[in-house]
């Protein structure tokens, strides 16, 4: 017998039911293992990053300002820089950090985001997800998406660390009325201070990518970590 082209899988399907499905299993599998690894690998950069273990990134000291320590890292890979932002926030570690993790708060503390979804949840604690982001447009640029996977870990001492990772997903192609942002990694280190008070420190690296220059994104940089952190203090802390 002799089988051609999309007959082969109606031969496959009709003789061999489960040889198509298992394939599908075993790439949706593999699929899904990729994404675990690069959320895990999410917070081992993040946390890589806060402890000074990763040396391809060069911090210098910013400013103190309005309560908020910022630095700024010279990475040896890219020509975007990190920023690395702390405050203290007057609630516990673990409301703030399901305020930062949940999808429908990012609105509304990141002024700056249109809207945030979950396109598909890893785990079965969903503290590993796949989220597709949309930024308001600021005029005259075009407006950033993002596409990421994102994870959530406890430590030993108490803290938090929310870590996310651009990656790719059929689903979510790209959308020619937005550029495509590359996060290199962003995310959080909630850590408990008092049972009513914790410190916060944002870690970001991305590339906004389009035709922006990255020295002009740099210059610019310090001011919104700043803002943000500011805003969390104002939305979740008790006075």
């Amino acid at each position: 017998m002799v089988v051609h082209g999309s007959s082969l899988c109606l031969f496959l399907t009709l003789h061999f039911p489960n040889h198509r499905s298992s394939n599908i299993s075993s790439m949706d599998k593999s699929q899904t293992n990729h994404y675990l690894d690069l959320a895990d690998q999410s917070i081992f950069d993040i946390l890589a990053k806060d402890d000074g273990s990763d040396k391809t990134t060069t911090w210098t000291h910013v400013k103190v300002t309005d309560g908020v320590s910022v630095d700024r890292g010279v990475n040896a890979h890219s020509p975007w820089n990190a920023i690395k932002a702390t405050t203290t926030v007057h609630c516990s570690a673990n409301d703030l950090a399901s305020k930062l993790n949940d999808p429908q708060q990012m609105h509304i503390f990141d002024e700056m985001t249109d809207n945030c979804r979950i396109i598909e949840a890893l785990n079965p604690a969903e503290t590993k997800t796949i989220r597709y982001v949309q930024a308001k447009p600021v005029f005259p640029t075009t407006a950033r998406d993002f596409l990421v996977v994102t994870s959530e870990q406890r430590l030993d001492d108490g803290s938090i660390v929310i870590g996310t990772k651009s990656v790719e997903h059929d689903s979510v192609p790209v959308d020619k009325h937005f550029v495509r942002a590359h996060t290199h990694v962003s995310g959080y280190i909630v850590r408990p201070l008092t049972p009513t008070s914790c410190s916060v420190t944002l870690i970001v690296h991305m590339d906004l990518g389009g035709y922006m220059p990255a020295y002009v994104i740099n210059l610019l940089s310090v001011a919104s970590p700043i803002q943000l952190l500011k805003r969390f203090r104002v939305l979740y802390g008790r006075a």
